[in-house]
Order: C-alpha cells, then structure tokens, then sequence
C-alpha cells in the first residue's frame, strides 16, 4: 500500500505541471481569435481537473523513494492519466465520442499519428496545435520533460529509467540532469533549426511550427489532411520534402550521434554499430522500394518518392507525400514498408518500433549461440556488441522486449480480426502499427474511424505499451510490484 501512495504522489506532481501546459493552446486561441466559438472553458476546464487531482494527490499522500519497477508503474499509471485528461479539450471543442477524444491524445503523446479526425484544414488553430504540441511532449517522454520538478526521494532516477528502459545506453555526461538538459537541448534545438528552415521555404509560421514539432517528434501529425502532399503546389516544395525528410531522419536517430557530432567524435560514430545499420537499413529499403516496389517513372522521381515515405515509415513518423496503399507501390514495396513497421529506428530516438539496435541484439544472439554450440562445453564465450561484454540480463531484458512486443502485435492482430471484416493484412499492418507507433497502415482512413469500439481501446492500449516499452504496462498487473 506504501509503494501505491508513493506512486500517487508523483502522479500529483506531474499533475500539477500537466496543468500550465493547457496555457500554451489558450495563447493560440487568443492570437486566431477563437475565443467566440472555442471558448477559454474547453482548455481551462481540463487545466483545473489536472490541477485540481494533482494537489489533492500531493497533499494526501507523501513521498518515499522509487524503485525501479514501482518507477515503472508512475509512468504507465501517469500516461494513461495525462492522455484522459488531454482528451478533454477535444471533446468539448469537437463533435466525437470521448473514446475517440481519447484515441487522439494516446495517438499524440504516444508519437504514432493514427487519427480519428479528417478535416484538419477547417480545425482551429488552438485545436491544431494541441495535437502537435502533445507529440512533441511526448516525442523524449513525458516525465524527462517533468522531471526536473521531482529531485527528491530517489524519484528521479526511477521516472528516467521508466521511459529510459529501452537498453543499456552511454549517457551525456555522469549526472542525470545535466544529461536531460543536453537532451532537451539537442531536441530544441532541432525543433528550432527545423520550423524555421519550414518557414523560410514558404510554410506560414503556423504551420511551421506545427510541423517542426511532429517532425522531429516523429510523430506524424499535420495541419492538413493530404499531409505534406498538400504543399505540393508550393513554389518550393521540393526543399519542403527534403527538409521533412531530412528532420525525420534526425529525429530517428539516437541522440548520442547527435552530441558525437556536436563534440567531433567522428570515431565514435563510425564505431556505432547501430548506426550504420540504421543509414544500410534506409539505403537498401529507398533502392529496393524505388526500383523494384514502384510502377514506372523518371528515376529521380521515383528515388525522391521511396525515400521520403522510406524514412517516414522506418523513423515511425508517419508523412506521406503518397499514400502507401497507393496502386504505385506494389506487394513488395508494401512488404518492405510493413517490415520496416516492424524494426523501427534507434535505440535513444524519438521514433518506435522494436528498435535497430535490439535487432543487432537478436542476431547477436544467434550467432552467440552456434558459436556456444562449436565451441568445449567449458569454454566461456561472451556475448558482446560493439566490442563491449553485454551483462546477461540486459541480453534477457532485450529478448523479453522483443518477444513481448512481437507477441502482443499477434495476440492483438487475432483478438481485433474478430470484430472487423478488415483484410488479414489490413488487421496485422493496423496492431503492428500502434504498437510500433507508426500512424500509417494498409488501411483507409474511413475504416479506421469505423472500426468498433473494441478494437479502438485494444489500439490505445498497443500504442501506450509499444511507447513505454511493454514491460511498465506489464508490470502494473504484477502484485511484486505493489508489495
């Protein structure tokens, strides 16, 4: 019972600080001018629900230091509340169920860019904004972004591990704060350099920035509905798309290239394993794609086309400039995109999926093994990667990831087939998608907003366990944890 009021006052604290960001989406509205018909009440009524449960959470309940997997709980128990709450705002503002309101906020917090809108073009701005301010939050984790509010009790470390789980990874610097304000520098920063590249190449300021937030999130979220197809008429449409795919690419790549790059550790780049499977990943699936997987065209055309849907599936962002149910992409080419649905981009990144780097882990692993099998039953092999010995449960850890991830996708693929008449592959693409927090799927828009209500929650629930990892979801139902 301690450890469960341990966990609510840290859901409090973040509560409380949930409640300011609806400040930002009331500034939007003010400037558009939308106060008439989207009133103040439609942001400041969740402000005060959050506000409100936060200080009663914090006053009744005291804090004692985290453990690892009580951290755990904070953060599923925590996303699962901060996306009912950011729900509110489109239900008050739009005419949709709160399941669907819901849908929205897990699909933005969470990265994956499935959407239960159409007609974003005639969306309010303050609306607009939210869902891409919600990916951005959620892009590095909401509780690195709240963390620093939380330094006592042991809770920091805990909250960071939570969303940090994903694999033993080197930090920035020794201290944990320093290394989360390098973070969010280095994702500010592209965020920054990002919107106004978009805006000096035609996009209006809202715009600009609406994308830069989802594009280095890779979330996916645009403020119209043909994606980025709709800037297409643009005078300079063509340094639109590269720079899109240029911030996608950076947004899926972990961030400790990033600070290589800013410190001139060209060594260590060009050691990273993952990495250069990451840049092969994303050469082989363009070429392969383009010249294999698409109807005819001029070459140029048909390169610029596959490998901007090529980094928008594999960084799990979700873009298009063409539809990837569109007849110009054949079985293979759809094929491709579903495995790249699957491996998603790096390990530290903002974007989803299983992860290149556990990935590297599995195939590691197997080799490890034959290599254990031709070798004296007394010889000790170790298991290495990148020249380093791999600890025997980070190797567990990875494979229990991954197979719990692979498992749900299945389990999830089967349990929703049996309430839509959807396609096989329309069913799998869908499940493998919101686990792998992908947004783009073999499925059309109209048949994702039709889906029942069954299927909508089972998504919600993928979406939450894929950003998270799997195992906080996991561990929510295991009693050890609440002893």
């Amino acid at each position: 019972m301690r450890k469960l009021f341990t966990v609510l006052h840290y859901l409090g604290v973040v509560l409380i600080a949930f409640a300011f960001l609806q400040a930002l989406p009331l500034i939007v509205s003010a400037v558009y001018r939308e106060t008439v018909q989207f009133p103040f009440r439609i942001y400041v009524i969740p402000a005060a629900i959050s506000l409100g449960l936060g200080i009663l959470l914090i006053s009744f309940f005291r804090p004692r230091p985290l453990e690892p997997g009580t951290g755990m709980a904070v953060a599923a128990l925590g996303w699962l509340g901060l996306s009912a709450i950011g729900a509110v705002p489109y239900w008050l503002a739009l005419k949709i169920t709160y399941l669907d309101a819901l849908f929205e906020t897990m699909s933005g917090f969470t990265t994956t860019g499935m959407t239960m809108f159409t007609g974003l073009d005639g969306l309010p701005h303050s609306i607009l904004f939210w869902r891409a301010l919600t990916q951005w939050i959620g892009g590095l984790g909401i509780f690195t972004l709240f963390l620093l509010i939380a330094r006592g009790g042991g809770a920091p470390n805990a909250l960071y591990s939570a969303e940090s789980h994903k694999a033993t990874t080197k930090r920035f610097s020794p201290g944990l704060f320093s290394s989360l304000r390098i973070l969010w520098g280095i994702y500010a920063g592209l965020t920054l350099v990002c919107g106004i590249a978009l805006w000096t190449e035609g996009m209006s300021p809202f715009d600009a920035i609406a994308h830069a937030l989802t594009t280095v999130s890779t979330g996916g979220f645009s403020t119209h509905d043909a994606s980025i197809a709709y800037f297409s008429s643009y005078p300079h449409y063509g340094a639109i798309e590269g720079t899109i795919a240029l911030f996608m690419f950076l947004g899926g790549t972990s961030f400790l290239i990033h600070w290589y790059v800013l410190r001139r550790r060209w060594t260590d780049i060009r050691r990273n394993t993952e990495f250069r499977v990451w840049v092969g990943l994303i050469v082989v699936a363009t070429l392969v794609v383009a010249f294999l997987g698409e109807a005819g065209g001029a070459v140029g055309v048909r390169l610029r086309t596959a490998l901007f849907q090529v980094i928008s599936i594999a960084t799990t962002t979700g873009f298009s400039t063409v539809n990837i149910t569109n007849h110009l992409f054949n079985p293979l080419a759809r094929q491709v995109f579903l495995l790249l649905m699957l491996i998603g981009g790096c390990v530290g990144s903002t974007s989803g999926g299983i992860k290149v780097l556990r990935i590297g882990f599995i195939w590691r692993l197997v080799r490890h093994a034959l290599r254990r099998v031709s070798r004296p039953a007394r010889e000790v092999v170790a298991f290495t990667y990148d020249g380093e010995i791999v600890p025997q449960p980070e190797v567990m850890r990875t494979a229990a990831i991954v197979f719990s991830w692979l498992g749900i996708v299945i389990a999830g693929s089967l349990i929703t087939g049996a309430f839509t008449s959807l396609s096989p592959l329309a069913v799998f693409s869908g499940m493998a998608s919101a686990v792998g927090n992908v947004g783009p799927m073999f499925m059309t828009q109209n048949a994702l907003m039709g889906i029942s209500p069954v299927i909508k929650v089972f998504y919600i629930l993928g979406m939450l366990a894929g950003r998270l990892e799997i195992l906080p979801i996991l561990l929510i139902f295991s009693r050890r944890v609440w002893r």
